[in-house]
């Protein structure tokens, strides 16, 4: 029989392993999920690959993508050429490696100018708010009125063929884009407890914006940059096959598919190739967007 009185052994905390164990934040927690997330991992590895390829292409192409050998056009793929020889008698499989680097710098180059100016307009527009927002954001209707392949090419028309200026011109079209989302954004965090204590001590407009609510709204704005790549590599590859973008002999997948459109039945290798190469690269990026919206979002985590 116990009594009331008797010692119960009081249980032992260790709090060294506590202060050990690591600290459990946002972006913590999402790069766990990111790390369990199958199609975020596919994606990523699709992504590494094709980079991998891009920096090594030099050192890992067989031959030099612009030598021709007119004999030999249009050959099918073999031990010599593993994807085949185009329409010139070029090596399709050296001209894909470095079709990666021009495709890959299409992307971060487009995505990249498009996410700065256009978060910055949305910020600005979002967060001072009044005439300035309404003046901004009427400017981003008028072009997301026109569908942006369309507007492209008229940038293209007024700039000059070239990769440079498609690059230009799809970086112009997406900025709207990243606007409005970043609006949005902001006038979701503007208004937080901690944005009205950075007031409350007396932070400036202008540090309030870019160290306090800025760095707290760019979790969708990374999302769609992410998505946006694959968009940008498309509509590069659409203004190159219609003569607006890349020109030859530049070993860009877009251009190449121009290039050999007569050929799909006679040829197929000459288009087959740069078209998957167009296809992996896009769901390369859609896959990892997917996942990184998952892990960025509370409310969709599994």
């Amino acid at each position: 029989m116990t009594t009331s009185g008797a010692n119960v052994p009081a249980a032992k905390f260790d709090s060294q392993a506590l202060d050990d164990r690591p600290i459990r934040t946002p972006m913590r927690d999402a790069f766990r999920h990111l790390r369990r997330n199958p199609v975020a991992i596919a994606g990523a590895i699709i992504l590494l690959f094709l980079l991998l390829i891009a920096l090594l292409a030099p050192v890992l192409a067989p031959y030099d993508p612009t030598i021709q050998a007119l004999t030999d056009r249009n050959q099918p793929p073999s031990a010599e050429h593993l994807l085949g020889l185009d329409a010139l008698g070029r090596d399709l499989l050296s001209r894909v490696m470095y079709g990666a680097r021009i495709s890959l710098f299409i992307g971060f180059f487009t995505v990249g100018g498009a996410l700065i100016i256009g978060t910055v307009v949305g910020a600005v527009a979002g967060f001072v708010g009044g005439r300035t927002d309404n003046v901004l954001m009427r400017i981003m209707d008028i072009m997301l009125a026109f569908p942006s392949l369309l507007l492209a090419i008229g940038v293209v028309a007024i700039l000059g063929r070239g990769l440079m200026n498609a690059l230009y011109a799809i970086a112009f079209v997406s900025i709207p884009v990243y606007a409005r989302i970043a609006r949005a954004s902001i006038l979701s965090v503007r208004e937080l407890d901690y944005v009205e204590a950075s007031r409350a001590i007396g932070a400036t407009p202008f540090r309030i914006l870019f160290r306090v609510v800025l760095p707290n709204s760019l979790t969708p704005l990374i999302v769609q940059a992410t998505l946006g790549i694959g968009t940008a590599i498309l509509e590069a590859a659409a203004l190159s096959f219609i003569g607006l973008g890349a020109q030859a002999p530049q070993p860009e997948w877009g251009l190449m598919l121009a290039q050999h459109r007569n050929l799909v039945f006679t040829s197929p290798h000459t288009v087959f190739y740069p078209g998957l190469a167009i296809m992996l690269t896009v769901l390369g990026f859609n896959l990892l967007g997917d996942g990184l919206r998952d892990a960025l979002d509370p409310r969709l985590r599994v």
